[in-house]
């Protein structure tokens, strides 16, 4: 049944959201170099088809910035028809990973990884988007398109003759301009009103009223004539490596930050309780729809869904009815995307890539380890130098170094009583027969003219070549004291180490070791 009272609250929400999601579809899809429709007939799955299914009743659905980057590669490298077969696959991949139920691991990635590809991402739409903003060509690579960046403040700034470089900054400064101010503005109500829309709506009457003979969207008079259904033909492709391997990288990065923005709304709201494995489903249904019609890939989306969070929405229904309003606008009002210049989105997408960049998060992670920072810069280094997918492999790969670094580490420290005179040598971590060599430097360091006591109450796991060492160890140090007469004693605490290693025999050296620790009391 509908919930009456919360429609009354769902609707506006609704408006709110599809203000917000409307300049960035369209600037998304002409950032991707695709056709506004490409953009908005996503940003519509993803309200009302994602939106109906979804396993996060409060998240909001439809194209994400963060993945214009590999978009632009896959047109580049396979073409825009494959872009659409690739889409579709990772629709289906999505649906299989949901009923399969590995929705959950897909939140197991490192926040230095996230933080470093966000970043990425943002630095690179940053650049080529600011060259965008002034009417210029963006490069192909972070490097061309920092050398360019010169000429082209250059271009738009000196001197004031009027051209349309300047025009089109003096567009996209007011659109930023605006943007920062109203954001800043100490009013919550007004707030309620996306700033991005506000931008979008200003420069556009600026650029109109003053008759800026610069780029402009442009749109027919039927919208829905732009529809580009999936050739049959391309189906033969679907197992092509490049193909599979392109879907693979959009399922990954897609998924990722579908099931992050769902945790961070269960956080931002009591109202909201993820199932993971539903959503991811969802997000397949909507990705294999948009692949079929043309569209770009869809994600959950923070930005949409805080807003609707913000705009107090209580039911999926807000995300729904925002979906319904783009595709009511763009069916009988798309003549009035003609008069947005594209300068003016370009510059909403360069705020967004300069958000993407959290120097907070950077700091917060710097904070808490120096290894999980270098592996934020490292992400971060390698998408602005190679490519999304490349970047994030690297990340990995040192995380899992890291990990392999801290698993396979084993750490013995000591402590002295001078009233007993008994060293203490706690042994914790991991220790298998790769940490041999580091064990026996340790153990052999210890003091001879001294008690020692081998403890292992931080140890995690052991394995039978060090068990071995540390029964020999104990042997021959017993030994030298029998020998020597020595009034020094060794004790190994055999029984931490049994519960560390329950699944080892450990009968005989229990015996052993009682039979050693009486001898050296004698």
């Amino acid at each position: 049944m509908i919930n009456f009272d919360a429609l009354k609250k769902d609707i506006p929400a609704s408006i709110i959201v599809f203000l917000v999601a409307m300049p960035l579809a369209i600037g998304i899809s002409i950032a991707c170099g695709l056709p506004i429709y490409c953009g908005i007939i996503s940003g519509i799955i993803g309200g009302i088809v994602v939106g109906a299914l979804s396993g996060n009743s409060l998240q909001v659905s439809g194209p994400a910035a963060g993945l214009i980057l590999i978009v632009v590669d896959i047109i580049g490298s396979l073409g825009v028809e494959k872009l659409f077969l690739i889409i579709f696959l990772v629709g289906l991949i999505q649906i299989l990973f949901g009923f399969l139920s590995l929705g959950k691991w897909f939140r197991a990635i490192s926040p230095a990884i996230i933080q470093g590809m966000l970043a990425g991402i943002g630095i690179s739409i940053f650049l080529s988007q600011f060259h965008i903003m002034l009417d210029s060509k963006p490069q192909n690579t972070f490097w061309e398109n920092i050398l360019d960046l010169f000429r082209v403040i250059h271009d738009s700034v000196l001197p004031l003759d009027g051209s349309v470089h300047h025009l089109a900054s003096m567009v996209g400064i007011l659109t930023i301009a605006i943007v920062i101010i109203w954001n800043a503005l100490p009013y919550k109500k007004l707030k309620i009103i996306p700033a991005a829309l506000v931008a979008v709506i200003a420069a556009t009457l600026f650029a109109n009223i003053m008759h800026f003979d610069i780029s402009y969207i442009s749109v027919g008079k039927s919208f829905w004539s732009e529809v580009t259904f999936l050739k049959p033909s391309l189906f033969s492709h679907i197992l092509d490596l490049k193909v599979v391997i392109s879907a693979l990288v959009i399922t990954f990065i897609a998924s990722a930050e579908t099931l992050l923005t769902s945790t961070a709304i269960d956080k931002m709201s009591d109202k909201s309780k993820t199932d993971y494995n539903k959503e991811i489903i969802a997000q397949g249904v909507g990705n294999s729809l948009s692949g079929l019609v043309g569209g770009l890939p869809i994600t959950g989306v923070i930005v949409r869904s805080a807003a609707n969070i913000n705009a107090d929405a209580q039911t999926r229904m807000s995300a729904i009815f925002h979906g319904v309003w783009i595709m009511l606008f763009v069916s009988f009002f798309p003549a009035i995307l003609n008069y947005i210049p594209i300068s003016a989105l370009a510059a909403i997408l360069v705020y967004t890539g300069y958000k993407l960049v959290d120097v907070n998060a950077a700091k917060h992670i710097f904070k808490l380890s120096k290894g999980e920072f270098a592996i934020y810069i490292i992400t971060l280094v390698a998408i602005l130098f190679t490519n999304l997918f490349e970047g994030i492999i690297a990340g990995f790969v040192c995380a899992l170094i890291k990990s392999a670094y801290k698993v396979l580490k084993v750490d013995i420290d000591t402590e002295f009583d001078e009233n007993t005179n008994t060293v203490t040598a706690k042994v914790h971590g991991n220790i298998t027969f790769i940490q041999l060599p580091t064990l026996i430097e340790a153990l052999e360091s210890l003091p001879k003219d001294k008690n020692i006591l081998l403890c292992a109450e931080r140890l995690h796991y052991i394995d039978h070549a060090c068990i071995d060492f540390i029964k020999e160890w104990e042997k021959e140090r017993l030994s030298e004291i029998q020998e020597k007469g020595s009034k020094y004693t060794v004790h190994v605490s055999w029984e931490q180490m049994k519960e560390t290693y329950p699944s080892f025999k450990w009968c005989h050296f229990h015996k052993h070791s009682e039979e050693n620790k009486n001898d050296s009391m004698h």
